[in-house]
């Protein structure tokens, strides 16, 4: 009987311990299943809170249809929220809109893989929700957060909808799902564990009162292992979501109901500027100065959800940037608002280039240069207002058109077949073209077609860029005329006729055949000029010219060569021959009567006569001999002819002149010149750093150095001052390369230049290679060029000038004021500088009419924008004259002479 009420205690016990064990696995499985449903709800709203920033920021804008980037833009967007679900181990992402009280689908993860292994459907973008829980409805019309159990097509699904604001206003919702076979999978394994683990203990029951003390000892060691494997599990779950926090895309702060951030994540301390130190605890409500920001925090804890736009300034660290936030408020267990979170962004980049978009479409709608963008088939897409003006189409007959459809018939299909090559591979084109204005008229147009490319490479549009350039063409073609041909009487110059004349020179070599070079100088036409003026002198030379040119075959050329001066090239004639027609030019002209106001003159020429054949040597040779023919006639008497021989007893006492030029061409070809330099110094603005005027010398076979004013006007008459040009361009720019790092002492330097090189386009050019290998700064050269040589060859001066400006170069007019038109050229010539003649700055303390001519000089220079030097200044009461006056810079003996080009760098020759 004690037995077996033993047993019956021990039978109770046991059924007591069974029932406890049974009791605590129930309270574990609803602890369980309480504290799974709480971490998923929560991995469930952080998901679908994250959903926003996943997609574009202007996704959900009102104005928000299906067009031809749809496709892309989903594939996208699906591929972006299906690998953000895979790694949070979410089911479904997904946002929804409310449409004409449809739901529809705007975004979506992958579908789920059904039991067969089978794909369901992908959502595609703006599908219908056809299978919607209607509770869906209710949450787009009270905008609340709800957590729903509900089952569809897809599934049955746990999952969270919180609605959302896009950055216009419009709603939409984030939904973020869990299957509930996954949550039934998690109670099941636990319930699974929870029951192996109370048979455990049952068992374990049975074995107490076989082992006693050491079966309740194993049972407690086994319970201590699980408590701490959930411990760690737990640990390992909290680090996940902590990871994920940390390392989000974009700012994202946690802040309590009174506004104080209670946590923040890495990106948001870089948006904001400042630690995570300074920022815990840091009360927004009081201490952040947006009002607009200030006032969304406020809506998100009185339970809206709001959005911030705009400019912030961080209070800590005084950042100012251009945010976008979004807020949600957060409820605690019992339904009260317990605080918030918020998701930020810095879009200071994208504001700014919103802003440089503004600024680059007003430019190009204020821009003189037409302007239109056409997609990848050349139908135009839109045209700026100077394009309208030029082309005579406004934007409304233009868009929609094909490009080419101003095109005129003259550009050729060939080029037109050029351009779509080019551009279709990415290339830009450029070139000029012919198109036809809406009126007819054609026009000439400088096109440059440049290719716009997305982020992938991929060519989207063209942009056409055209410049009306029909006037430059015609200007072009006009300078290009002047360059060649004397304006007055319409015959070709003197640069065009040396050009001519060196072919033929050329022409006999090694061959029998034989040309005539012949110079005419008119005799009386000084007086004529001087008497009734330079009107009269105009017509006479060309009323001579039109004489002249009616005596001579149609492949003999005339030129005049300047003043009154002409010469004719006689192609393919013998020397008897060309006799005979030079005096028939003579009797032509001795019988000519020139009328001028009633009064009657007559005039006369001399001609001199050189044959060119194979030896009768290189161009520069044959002018000579017909120069010094030329010049034979007028010493015998003037005119008449006079023919070139080598062994002509008149043209001895040439010997001189022609001893300076061999010896001129020897000094170049045996590098004996040597360059010096002069100061010019600043007189009203003394901080400025001097100029230098680069001068040479000429060394004779001794060694002596020979003036300048020696060698230079016989270099000038026979034509060897261009290469003397270019050997002081050379060594100057040779110097100021190896002395680099002195140039900054001066503000620039001066070279001369002759009449003959403003007319040399390949001495142009080479001065810009030099100068660019040379690695000098155009804008540390000036060039000097006489007044006289400016005006003589006005229209090459014009265009060598102009070239060399637009390099980056200046100029200065040397000997300003020596012509009597000089004021009337001025206007023409776009030099930087004038040099005053110093012909009137030598007696200017004298003469008061040379103090007025220099004042008036500097008074139209400074008019005209143009700095003034002032030549000759020999001591310091010319000095302080000339500085009263208001010239800006001096040059002569007064202020340093001239010195080999290296003691320039010498401090005290600066001073």
């Amino acid at each position: 009987m004690q037995y077996f009420k033993s047993n019956k205690r021990i039978y109770v016990s046991i059924a007591i311990y069974i029932l406890s064990i049974i009791s605590l696995a129930t309270y574990s499985y609803l602890q369980e299943k309480n504290h799974i449903y709480t971490a998923l709800d929560l991995k469930l709203k952080t998901a679908a809170l994250t959903i926003s920033s996943l997609l574009p920021a202007n996704f959900h804008q009102k104005e928000m249809a299906y067009d031809e980037n749809s496709t892309q833009l989903n594939s996208i967007n699906r591929t972006v929220l299906s690998n953000y679900a895979k790694n949070i181990n979410i089911t479904n992402l997904y946002t929804l809109i409310l449409r004409d009280n449809q739901i529809l689908f705007t975004s979506a993860s992958d579908t789920p893989i059904d039991d067969n292994g089978v794909d369901n459907n992908n959502i595609e973008f703006l599908t219908t929700y056809d299978d919607a829980d209607t509770q869906l409805y209710h949450i787009f019309t009270d905008q609340q957060p709800r957590l729903i159990e509900y089952q569809d097509k897809w599934g049955q699904f746990r999952s969270i909808f919180i609605p959302l604001y896009a950055s216009d206003g419009s709603i939409y919702v984030a939904a973020a799902d869990i299957t509930i076979d996954t949550i039934s999978f998690q109670l099941n394994q636990h319930f699974n564990k929870t029951i192996l683990i109370s048979a455990m203990f049952m068992l374990t029951v049975f074995l107490l009162f076989v082992m006693q003390t050491v079966s309740y000892r194993q049972q407690v060691k086994q319970l201590r292992d699980k408590v701490a494997q959930r411990t760690a599990e737990l640990v390992q779950s909290e680090a996940k979501l902590s990871s994920i926090f940390e390392h989000s895309p974009v700012g994202i702060f946690h802040y309590n109901k009174h506004g104080v951030l209670l946590r923040t994540n890495r990106h948001f301390e870089d948006i904001i500027g400042a630690d995570k130190n300074g920022l815990i605890g840091f009360n927004m409500l009081k201490k952040v100065q947006n009002a607009n920001l200030s006032k969304a925090i406020k809506s998100s804890l009185k339970g809206q959800v709001s959005t911030f736009e705009g400019e912030y300034i961080s209070v800590s660290h005084r950042k100012k940037s251009y945010l976008e936030v979004d807020l949600v408020p957060l409820y605690s267990n019992t339904g009260e608002i317990d605080g918030g979170v918020g998701v930020c962004d810095d879009i200071t980049l994208q504001q700014q280039n919103t802003a440089n978009l503004k600024k680059l479409s007003r430019v190009v709608e204020c821009s003189l240069d037409g302007i239109m963008i056409t997609n990848t088939q050349g139908v135009i897409e839109y045209v700026n207002p100077s394009f309208t003006q030029i082309t005579g189409y406004s934007s409304t007959e233009s868009v929609g058109e094909k490009s080419n459809f101003f095109r005129s018939t003259t550009t050729t299909n060939a080029t037109y077949n050029e351009l779509w090559n080019s551009i279709s591979n990415g290339d830009e084109w450029s070139d000029e073209v012919q198109n036809q204005h809406k009126n007819g008229d054609l026009y000439w147009a400088k096109v440059t077609i440049i290719p716009m490319t997305n982020a992938c490479g991929e060519i989207t549009h063209f942009i056409g860029i055209q410049v009306d350039i029909t006037k430059s063409r015609i200007i072009s073609k006009q300078i290009a005329y002047q360059a060649k041909h004397d304006m007055l009487t319409g015959l070709i110059n003197r640069y065009e006729f040396e050009h001519q004349l060196s072919d033929a020179v050329c022409s006999v070599q090694g061959s029998q055949l034989t040309h005539v070079l012949c110079f005419l100088d008119l005799d009386q036409f000084k007086i004529i000029n001087d008497t009734c003026g330079h009107a009269a002198g105009d017509e006479l030379l060309r009323q001579i010219a039109g004489l002249i040119g009616d005596n001579l075959k149609p492949n003999d050329t005339l030129a005049r060569l300047g003043g009154d001066e002409f010469a004719v090239l006689m192609r393919d004639c013998q020397l008897t021959e060309a006799v005979v027609a030079a005096n028939e030019i003579l009797d032509k002209v001795k019988k000519f009567q020139f009328i001028w106001k009633k009064s009657c003159f007559s005039v006369g020429v001399s001609i001199g006569v050189a044959e060119i054949c194979n030896t009768s040597g290189n161009t520069s040779e044959v002018l000579i001999h017909a120069d010094l023919a030329c010049y034979a006639a007028k010493d015998l008497g003037r005119n008449r002819v006079h023919t070139y021989h080598d062994n002509d007893e008149l043209l001895t006492a040439r010997d001189d002149e022609f001893r300076w030029v061999n010896e001129i061409k020897e000094a170049l070809n045996e590098d004996r010149f040597e360059l010096y330099a002069q100061p010019i110094v600043a007189l009203q603005d003394t901080a400025q750093k001097p100029i230098f005027e680069v001068l040479l010398r000429m060394q004779d076979k001794n060694g002596a150095l020979i003036s300048p004013g020696v060698f230079l006007p016989i270099a000038e008459r026979y034509n060897l001052s261009e290469p003397i040009d270019r050997w002081v361009i050379d060594r100057t720019l040779q110097w100021m390369k190896a002395h680099s790092q002195q140039l900054d002492m001066f503000d620039h330097i001066s070279i001369n230049l002759s009449g003959a090189s403003l007319g040399d386009s390949d001495l142009l050019q080479h001065i810009m290679t030099t100068i660019t290998q040379a690695k000098v700064s155009p804008q540390q050269i000036m060039f000097e060029i006489t007044e006289t040589a400016a005006i003589s060859n006005l229209a090459s001066a014009t265009i060598f000038i102009n070239t060399l400006s637009t390099f980056g170069c200046q100029f200065a007019l040397d000997d300003f004021g020596s012509g009597l038109s000089s004021f009337a050229y001025l206007k023409n010539l776009p030099v930087n500088t004038l040099k005053i003649d110093g012909i009137f700055i030598k007696d200017i303390l004298t003469n008061p009419i040379d103090a007025a001519m220099v004042k008036s000089i500097n008074e139209i220079g400074h008019l005209m924008k143009l700095k003034t030097i002032a030549e000759f200044v020999e001591n310091d009461a010319i000095k302080q004259k000339v500085e009263t006056i208001g010239i800006d810079f001096a040059q002569g003996y007064g202020i340093g002479k001239p010195q080999p080009i290296d003691k320039m760098l010498t401090l005290n020759q600066l001073s």
